[in-house]
């Protein structure tokens, strides 16, 4: 429930955010938290999204909590962080804390979030 009014207030304060919903929506079953990570985000390419998400994913698999995962797209400049910060079991699946951080278009947004290990990828924990 705190997500969607989350989601609802982004939306209403930047209108940008409703084409970002849109495109999460679309990267499915990728979390929406990862595309809605940024107000920036709107700027992010098709290419530098595949970027980040291979690399969210290694962290989010395999990463250690500290640690920062970086990336970047040479061809956009868009580049952007995730780092996990607490592994955790809920409902007994494998969650972890990660904070991410987005630069794309001359823009910077960061952004804090649960993820969950599920059988169809990582999603935003309940």
């Amino acid at each position: 429930l705190a997500l969607a009014v989350g989601i609802a207030a982004a939306i209403l304060i930047d209108a940008r955010r409703l084409q970002l919903l849109a495109t999460a929506l679309v990267l499915a079953p990728w979390p929406a938290a990862v595309i809605l990570l940024a107000r920036s985000s709107d700027h992010l390419t098709k290419s530098d999204v595949t970027i980040a998400r291979a690399e969210f994913t290694k962290a989010l698999d395999t990463g250690q909590d500290g640690q920062t995962h970086t990336w970047s797209n040479p061809e956009t400049k868009a580049s952007g962080t995730i780092k996990p910060t607490k592994t955790f079991t809920k409902d007994g699946m494998r969650c972890r804390a990660a904070e991410f951080t987005t630069s794309a278009g001359g823009e910077r947004g960061a952004s804090t979030w649960n993820l969950c290990s599920t059988k169809d990828g990582w999603k935003v924990a309940q």
